[in-house]
């Protein structure tokens, strides 16, 4: 044992610093190796142990820790770090008793989230101290030995190795954003474009602030740059991590993507960087922090790359991972970074290097990290893989044995489950026809699988289905099917989805035609992804697809094919992304903006492999899930904080919560809940949104639904149709009493009703209801006969309004109307006159709000005829238009909204806030002549919130911003260094303001009994009372006793008063300077003196001494 030996004087010569991190060096290896191993009791349990020397710390795993029984764990001041610096958490520690042999100690354990039990160094000594033996002597002599010595001097000399790294390149792996010095992105146009500019998108409320905190870090680390004027400008898109936190993403498919030149530096091609790998043994791969986020744009590409948000123009300064040349440009600087460096190689992002020892190995390391650093590049020290002897790259595994190609290519297909059932046979028969045609092979082994499809055979799976099935997953997995990766060869990437799981499969089209599979991929969906309506299992199977496959399709033009058509719409790049789209649609179609593809349309016995993928998905697929939801995490943006938990966000962006609605609103969430599950349609049409749809429906009823399948889904126990809350029977009649709460027309409500919720015939139950409303029919109008000729159309806001007064109406008042001719925005004035000065009145309202109009249309009325009116409109420079005398049709536009306010204030006059829910109404409901959007929408940007948008489900979850922002703190800095920091204690001397009942201030004298914040209890003896006083009413005090002598008089004869020999605490008076008044000291001559004013005696008792005499007088 003289490993131990000299590792114990190592041990007791240098103590184990534990202020940071220790070393783990048990997962440093690149080789399993055969580990000695140790059973031993902890805390009475029996704990298979791996004995590891290099480890600083002794430390079980999770599983381990709740086997013994979960003692309670403290606190610990370190990580855990493997032998390559990547560190991961330790969960705490505790005080176990541990037995091994005779030896029982009580000795510190601590418990971290890797797999594994290390019995580390200090044990070792702890434990062979006691015993006077070596503990290994105890080992079985069965187990097999291993090269300790050998192993632990490569993991010692490795250390070493990587720990230079990181100590002479320290600003290669600091955080942060890296600046390449050695070139900029240049993005090429094509002659002859034209600017593409597309407005920002509106942005919820609820999230603004989200938003503008990720641009303002973007904006910090120098990637965007705010601007005032951009030709270009593409949106964004924001996404909300799993963690709280927000992405930006450009959506440059808007224009951008199509007026840039393809850049075509060539990738490299595998087979050319497999021969120069050949004979390696050592490998290492390098991960870049950000890649393309380290190139900067140069000066006319910065103009071309702009972003439009809420908070304005940004100008991008980094390449964006979103332009279709950023492949291209950043293999070019790669390219350039190795160049010269025997041994490494780069594809994009993923970097490699191999030697043939470890010597050489080193000095390739410092090389390639010296270059690195000398470009200005960072590198990402947790992704990073040092002196293994295996490696993944581009799809292969890379050893010291050669290249083999990834085993899980085919696993997918071993995998596979034989069909249960005649569909799912049909599915895999789909598979031989399609592939049949490249390999004659797959028809000889169809024969006994064809006679289970005839109508009049009894489905029974026996060993000839059994033996044709396994021989044709053997042919889908030879060399017959399958090709290497050649990014030469066309690409074509198909996905599928069925109601159990999504099914993937990337291929090459050879230039005779023959298809040849390079990868199989499938995936189960969990229970909440069954709930998603088809059209977004389809849009998951795409994504899934493109990112399983990334490597081989990123930079590179591919065919993507789906069976289903709508997602060619959703997801083509030709006019962005859609706006109305579901959110899981909005941000799949958003990372597929990053890949250069065609998105093609075929038919289902088309699709090979992928469909019956997606069919016969293998029931033991959790762990697979697990591994491909790490793989899936999505990388098209940037962030330091990105974790594994990114695979999650699509899910955790549509989680829906149904909140209760105000107390007059007769629906909520459990009753939606509650009466979909007692509904019997509703319940039969969720079970087949999860169970899959069958081909005939017995009910004809059921076939309006049938028609939109693809637009249904479950979420939470409710049934959505295309985002909106499908309304069961039973709660129908109270949902439209709600529409009809301020008896808006049909075509108002229908308007409202189709942006929350959803049933068959909504607008013909609308109709009648409005139809069968007493008080509507009741102020019904009459219908416009004589022929309308309407105004021209404004191009801006306030461009043109139309004014008319409204009254004397039923409650006695006037009232003065505007409307925006452009976005038919309402303002209404409650006046009492007519008055061309209150009309005045009313137009600097509106002027300090949202500016003058430029043009006011009113009738003839005697107030806009007047000249007060007349010079006001020319001071503000409006022109003024009137109609026609006695014709009201010729104002049209604002005579319109007068009678529709007059029939509300009949039908809600016993409302006591009519006027404002009206306005809210109207403000809010989508407008014919608007294309359908709503007066606020065109008005002010946004949709306004009403009490209906409680019923529909919210998609995010926002937490309160509680963060101080570097604006607050400077100003909080500045401030207190001016004024200082008040900490008065209690039992404090102090003054404090007075207010008088007339209206007086001045200072009284007391002491701070009590504080909370800046808030002051002060028990004032001179009111003989405690007032409430903030720190800014307060100043200090000073005690002198040579300024008061009034305690010692012998005046003080009030039997009730308490005489002291020196200054009560409560009873002292500040007299710096006694006040002087001037008298006349000769009336002859008018000579003025001063003189000392005599005040009345004070008598003022400590607290406690009680009196019959009156108050005292100040």
């Amino acid at each position: 044992m003289a490993l131990i030996s000299k590792v114990k004087t190592w041990w007791e010569n240098h103590e184990c610093n534990v202020k940071n991190s220790v070393d783990i060096l048990h997962v440093s290896l690149s080789v399993k190796p055969k580990w000695l191993t140790k059973k031993v009791l902890v805390n009475g349990t029996e704990v298979e142990f791996i004995l590891d020397s290099g480890a600083q710390i002794s430390c079980i795993s999770e599983v381990t820790w709740k086997n013994i029984g979960s003692p309670k764990l403290t606190g610990v001041p370190c990580k855990g770090r493997s032998f390559t610096g990547n560190e991961f958490s330790m969960l705490g520690s505790f005080m176990a008793s541990v037995e091994v042999d005779e030896s029982k100690q009580v000795l510190v354990t601590h418990v971290t989230s890797e797999k594994l039990n290390l019995f580390g160094l200090p044990w070792i000594i702890e434990v062979e101290n006691k015993l006077g033996y070596p503990i290994v002597s105890s080992i079985k002599k069965s187990e097999e030995p291993i090269k300790v010595l050998e192993i632990e001097k490569a993991q010692s000399k490795i250390s070493e190795i990587v720990n230079k790294l990181a100590v002479q390149f320290k600003k290669v792996f600091e955080p942060g954003l890296g600046h390449c010095t050695k070139m900029k992105a240049h993005l090429y146009m094509k002659p002859g474009v034209s600017p593409v500019f597309v407005r920002a998108r509106p942005v919820p409320i609820g999230v603004k602030d989200a938003i503008e905190k990720e641009l303002s870090r973007l904006s910090e680390i120098g990637a965007i740059k705010p601007i005032e004027f951009a030709n270009w400008a593409a949106p964004i898109l924001a996404i909300k991590k799993a963690n709280g936190k927000t992405r930006v993403c450009m959506d440059y498919s808007t224009g951008l993507n199509n007026a840039i030149e393809l850049d075509r530096h060539p990738l490299p091609k595998p087979s050319e960087i497999w021969a120069e790998i050949h004979g390696s043994k050592v490998f290492s791969q390098l991960d870049l922090r950000d890649a393309y986020l380290q190139i900067e744009l140069d000066e006319q590409s910065k103009k071309v790359a702009c972003i439009n948000t809420h908070k304005g123009l940004f100008e991008v300064q980094r390449l964006p991972f979103g332009v279709k040349s950023a492949p291209g440009i950043f293999q070019r600087l790669m390219d350039k970074l190795i160049s010269g460096i025997p041994g490494v190689f780069a594809y994009l992002d993923d970097l490699i290097i191999v030697s043939k020892n470890i010597e050489d190995h080193k000095v390739q390391l410092f090389e390639i990290f010296d270059r690195i650093e000398k470009w200005g590049l960072k590198i990402q020290l947790e992704k990073c893989n040092f002196f293994k002897e295996k490696l993944k790259f581009l799809g292969h595994i890379v050893s010291k044995s050669g290249i083999e190609p990834d085993p899980e290519k085919k696993k997918k297909i071993s995998e596979l489950t034989r069909p249960r059932d005649v569909k799912e046979l049909k599915s895999f028969m789909g598979t031989i026809n399609y592939y049949g045609r490249f390999v004659s092979e797959m028809h000889k082994y169809r024969g006994p699988l064809d006679k289970l499809l005839k109508k009049e055979v009894k489905w029974e799976w026996g060993q000839d289905q059994e033996k044709a099935f396994q021989s044709v997953k053997k042919v889908l997995n030879s060399d017959l099917m399958l090709t290497h990766f050649d990014p030469e060869l066309e690409i074509i990437v198909t996905a599928d989805a069925s109601n159990y799981g999504v099914g993937a499969v990337i291929s090459h089209k050879f230039p005779n035609g023959k298809e040849k599979v390079i990868e199989y991929a499938s995936k189960s969906l969990n229970d909440a992804e069954k709930n998603y309506s088809q059209i977004e299992k389809e849009g998951l199977a795409l994504v899934f697809a493109v990112q399983k496959f990334h490597k081989m399709l990123f930079g590179r033009k591919f065919i993507l094919r789906t069976d289903h058509k709508p997602l060619l719409a959703i997801f083509g790049k030709n006019k962005g992304i859609k706006v109305f789209s579901a959110s899981r649609l909005q941000r799949w179609a958003l990372l597929l903006t990053n890949y250069d593809f065609k998105i093609e349309f075929v038919s289902t016995n088309q699709m090979g492999m992928a469909d019956t993928l997606s069919r016969l998905i293998s029931e033991k697929s959790e762990l697979e899930d697990k591994v491909i939801a790490l793989v899936a995490k999505s990388e098209n943006c940037s962030d330091e904080d990105s974790s594994d938990e990114d695979s999650l966000l699509v899910e955790e962006s549509v989680k829906y919560v149904l909140n209760i609605m105000l107390d007059e609103v007769p629906v909520n969430a459990e009753q939606v809940k509650s009466e979909t599950e007692n509904d019997s349609e509703l319940k039969m049409i969720k079970q087949f949104i999860k169970n899959g749809w069958p081909k005939v429906l017995s009910d004809p009823a059921l076939s309006i639904w049938s028609n939109r399948r693809q637009d249904l889904e479950v979420i939470d126990e409710c049934i959505m149709c295309s985002g909106k809350i499908v309304i069961p029977k039973a709660l129908r009649k109270s949902v439209l009493k709600v529409l009809h709460e301020t008896h808006p027309g049909s075509a108002k409500m229908k308007g409202v009703a189709r942006e929350y919720m959803y049933w068959p015939n909504i607008g013909r139950d609308i109709d009648d209801w409005v139809a069968n409303c007493i008080m509507c029919q009741a102020a019904a109008k009459r219908p416009i006969k004589s022929e309308l000729r309407p105004w021209p159309n404004t191009n801006r806001n306030w461009e043109r309004v139309h004014i008319d007064f409204a009254g004397p109406c039923k409650d006695g008042k006037v009232y003065f109307i505007v409307i925006d001719a452009h976005s038919k925005w309402p303002e209404v004035f409650e006046n009492m006159t007519t008055s061309a000065k209150d009309v005045i009145k009313c137009f600097e309202w509106l002027g300090t709000h949202y500016g003058y109009p430029e043009t006011i249309v009113s009738d003839n009325g005697s107030p806009f005829r007047s000249n007060e009116f007349k010079v006001y409109c020319q001071n503000k420079g409006i022109s003024q238009v009137f109609s026609a005398p006695y014709h009201p049709q010729s104002n049209g536009q604002v005579e319109r909204f007068v009678d529709y306010f007059k029939r509300m204030m009949t039908k809600n006059s016993n409302k006591k806030n009519w006027l404002s829910e009206v306005l809210l109404f109207y403000r809010a409901s989508p407008h014919e002549s608007l294309e359908g959007k709503s007066p606020s929408e065109v008005f002010l940007g946004r949709k306004l919130r009403l009490n209906l948008a409680r019923l529909i489900p919210k998609r995010v979850t926002l937490q309160e911003n509680k963060v101080i922002t570097p604006q607050q703190v400077k100003m909080k800095t500045w401030f207190d260094k001016h004024h200082g920091v008040k900490n008065r204690k209690i039992g404090k001397l102090v003054y404090f303001l007075n207010y008088r009942k007339d209206g007086k201030i001045n200072w009284l004298d007391g002491e701070v009994e009590s504080k909370r914040g800046v808030i002051y209890k002060i028990y004032s003896p001179v009111l003989n009372a405690v007032v409430t006083r903030h720190e800014n009413q307060i100043r200090n005090r000073c005690l002198s006793e040579d300024c008061n002598t009034l305690w010692k008089s012998e005046s003080v004869s009030d039997s009730g008063l308490k005489k002291v020999d020196k200054p009560h605490k409560y009873c002292l008076r500040n007299s710096i300077r006694q006040p002087q008044k001037l008298v006349m000291s000769k009336e002859s001559v008018k000579k003025y003196a001063e003189e000392a004013i005599k005040y009345p005696v004070k008598l003022v008792r400590p607290r406690g001494v009680s009196s019959t005499v009156g108050t005292s007088q100040r």
